[in-house]
């Protein structure tokens, strides 16, 4: 009953909610600050905003269990395709990154197959053994940005021409002044906690002129991110068609 009544509200705070665009943003933040262009010049907001929405966004993955966050703003899909090499097994990407979420390699027919992660402690077998031999990937390992497929593709097995496949997580859009400019840029995340931005943005300024602010300044973005109705409960209970469940293992006894 409480995640219901928690869902509600939330819901209903999406509708009434005003979107805020990154003009009315920096407005807001220069009026929590008593301040103008000059005394908040728009660099440094830029800065800080900018800081106030990466803040929310790793917060916001941490969360996220069925419905993985990603920024609108990139306007693409935070996934990209890797052009395979016979007998290859170790390929760096070069997107920037915050974790991987899934790897698929498609076959000689067309049809695409999960990549599983695997770590040495995970297996017997040397993983740079099973690393030289190719055939159809089954497993990977992650070193930083670079990953290794065991097997390494083979051209009898695997489609070399874009036949990988990543989907990533990665951090959020860094606004830029060009955006300000335009004024119409609205940041990635729910809009009831665009007012958070503001805040947050807020907090780094009064921190240094307005003191006398930054206690419920910092109680304010506090309730507003682990609160009852906070920010982490909303991008919690996303997508809840979807159930989260334990897969026992089952061991043969006999």
């Amino acid at each position: 009953m409480v995640g219901h009544f928690v869902g509600s509200v939330i819901k209903k705070h999406i509708l009434t909610v005003k979107i805020m665009t990154i003009t009315e943003i920096n407005t807001k933040a220069r009026s929590l600050t008593d301040s103008d262009t000059t005394s908040y010049p728009a660099a440094n907001l830029l800065i800080d905003v900018n800081a106030a929405i990466e803040t929310l966004v790793s917060k916001i993955i941490q969360v996220c269990r069925n419905f993985p966050y990603d920024d609108e703003n990139f306007g693409n899909i935070a996934s990209g395709t890797i052009l395979l090499e016979e007998g290859v097994s170790k390929y760096t990407i070069t997107d920037k990154f915050l974790d991987i979420l899934e790897i698929k390699v498609k076959d000689v027919n067309g049809s695409w197959h999960i990549v599983e992660p695997r770590t040495q402690r995970e297996t017997d077998s040397i993983l740079e053994t099973l690393e030289a031999e190719t055939g159809l990937p089954k497993n990977y390992r992650a070193v930083g940005r670079t990953i290794f497929l065991s097997p390494a593709p083979g051209a009898a097995y695997v489609t070399l021409t874009a036949g990988g496949k990543i989907v990533y997580t990665r951090t959020s859009y860094q606004i830029t002044s060009a955006d300000v400019t335009t004024g119409t840029l609205v940041p990635g995340i729910a809009s009831p906690w665009h007012i958070t931005i503001c805040k947050m943005a807020a907090l780094a300024q009064c921190k240094s002129y307005k003191k006398d602010r930054v206690a419920q300044l910092q109680m304010d973005i506090q309730d507003e991110i682990y609160g009852r109705q906070g920010l982490l409960v909303f991008y919690a209970n996303r997508q809840k068609d979807r159930v989260n469940r334990l897969t026992p293992k089952v061991e043969n006894c006999h």
